[in-house]
């Protein structure tokens, strides 16, 4: 777990960022920075949560009245509490914040301030500036240990996906495997509920090459190629890891496209390390697979950063200005997407060491460990009787 000494160390770099860019205050308002920063985790609804950090006193934190006690324990800085959302005039949370910036000239915000709080801040001429983002790319000791958790758990959740399909199974029987997971985490202790979220689920061919379309539950796993999804975030840390799988023998054509993505992504783990700029990996990644026929069918970046956030920096696309550095943690995953056929992309949480990178997600990616044609009797009756549950 995150000590107090790390989340205050945490505070004081970012404290000294906003002296570096010479801020009166910065506004933190995200749940993940807020979170990264202190260790308290909450559920803000529709009720802002915010914390101050000034350029020369400890930070300020408003919060919602229900909330103060819980904030108050975490001694972390002074706790302004306001009046419920929407509140009447003079006690809501725009009143107090605007109150404690009225002497503010500069004043740094988030890029990912919503826009009602940023029009209600309109008079300080807010800038955004991604500094909580750019103190969150590189991972302490104790983060990389926690990434690796959720890693482990990740590739549980694959094991159990994999080992309980066959040809006729449900999407829904791959989704369900995620609370036996989750229950696993809550036995082995050290779980925070409201930080640990374990989902995985597979996509059946063709529809699996829409790889941000939701399948339905009663959508049946037929020839392939499957891209199964398998997602562990465990007490704040986010891994994953995605593979490609069959469970008849694939056909010489899907065969070939597999192969395409599997050396697309060997030059990812051979190109890793630091130095290396992110927007050239995904240049060479996508023209390897470009030269070889599968223009049309690419439709996202190489990979990108795992944390706090299951997507945060560093970003491994074209138009990323990110250069990787030791103790970053990324994902690997270019993807091929046939619209008749379906997807092809595996996926890794990798973590860049000083040499090169390492992945913290084991589980098998070669096609033979990934074409599943046993029957398994016994599965497809434990299969009927979830279906049977809500009727598919």
């Amino acid at each position: 777990m995150i000590t107090k000494a790390e989340y205050e160390e945490r505070r004081i770099k970012l404290q000294d960022e906003v002296n570096k860019q010479k801020l009166d205050a910065f506004l933190v308002s995200s749940e993940e920075s807020i979170y990264y920063l202190t260790g308290v985790s909450y559920i803000p609804f529709e009720r802002p949560f915010f914390i101050i950090f000034w350029s020369n006193d400890n930070p300020t934190f408003i919060v919602p009245a229900l909330e103060k006690e819980h904030m108050r324990n975490s001694e972390l800085g002074d706790v302004i509490d306001y009046w419920e959302f929407p509140s009447p005039s003079g006690i809501g949370w725009s009143d107090k914040l605007i109150k404690l910036l009225n002497k503010t000239a500069k004043l740094g915000v988030e890029p990912s301030l919503r826009l009602d709080i940023a029009k209600i801040l309109d008079d300080f001429s807010p800038k955004p500036i991604p500094l909580v983002e750019t103190l969150r790319l590189i991972k302490s000791e104790t983060e990389i240990k926690m990434l690796k958790r959720a890693s482990h758990y990740a590739d549980i959740l694959m094991s159990k996906i994999i080992s309980t399909s066959y040809y006729g199974a449900s999407v829904l029987e791959s989704f369900s495997q995620g609370r036996g997971v989750q229950a696993q985490v809550l036995k082995e202790g050290n779980f925070e509920p409201l930080t640990t979220d374990i989902v995985g689920a597979t996509w059946p061919a063709p529809f699996s090459s829409q790889p941000h379309g939701i399948p339905d539950i009663s959508d049946k796993m037929g020839e392939g190629p499957l891209v199964t999804i398998s997602s562990a975030r465990v007490n704040g840390y986010a891994a994953e890891v995605e593979r490609t799988y069959f469970v008849k023998k694939p056909s010489e054509k899907n065969k070939k496209i597999y192969q395409d993505m599997m050396d697309a992504r060997t030059i990812g783990f051979e190109k890793v390390k630091p130095g290396v700029k992110c927007s050239d990996l995904d240049k060479e990644i996508k023209k390897y697979l470009k030269d070889l026929g599968h223009e049309d069918y690419l439709l996202h970046r190489t990979g990108h950063g795992l944390g706090l956030g299951a997507h945060e920096g560093p970003w491994i696309a074209e138009g990323s200005k990110d250069v990787l550095q030791e103790n970053m943690v990324i994902s690997i995953e270019p993807g091929i997407y046939i619209p008749e056929i379906g997807g092809f992309r595996h996926s890794d949480t990798v973590l860049i060491t000083k040499e090169g990178n390492k992945s913290l997600t084991k589980y098998p990616d070669d096609l033979q460990s990934l074409t599943i044609t046993s029957l398994k009797p016994l599965k497809r009756i434990k299969g009927k009787m979830v279906r049977s549950v809500i009727g598919i």
